[in-house]
């Protein structure tokens, strides 16, 4: 299991935008990722779908958090931000499936999905984790 690069990028400017003090372009962002504004635009386009950032029009504009980063959970974040949703393996979603081995994989991605569900992007910004 590997973790895309949309989710790493997108926890990693949520890091950066739970530091800033103003509404942060996409550009700025781009100077502290070294990602590119077209592929960072995908990433926070997903992020504000989610809830997690609010974008603003305009001169002035960017994107903010939107909402305290103690109730922006990772969980969430990076379900969204990966597109199979975090399963392992496709049985893990399936009730009743006959895989001998469904339950490791089930155990597995329980762990896994708990433990991100548990950490909050305040947890990160504290060094909580």
């Amino acid at each position: 299991m590997k973790i895309s690069s949309k989710t790493h990028y997108g926890v990693q400017v949520l890091c950066i935008l739970a530091c800033a003090e103003k509404c942060t372009s996409a550009t700025e962002l781009e100077k502290y990722t070294g990602v590119s504004v077209k592929y960072l635009e995908k990433v926070l386009k997903i992020l504000v779908t989610v809830g997690a950032v609010k974008a603003t029009r305009g001169k002035s504009g960017g994107y903010v958090l939107a909402k305290p980063a103690g109730e922006i959970m990772m969980g969430e974040v990076v379900r969204a931000l990966e597109e199979d949703n975090m399963e392992i393996i496709g049985c893990v979603s399936k009730t009743g499936c006959c895989c001998p081995s469904s339950a490791l994989w089930k155990r597995l991605f329980d762990g896994i999905n708990g433990i991100l569900d548990g950490i909050s992007l305040k947890d990160i910004q504290d060094g909580k984790i």
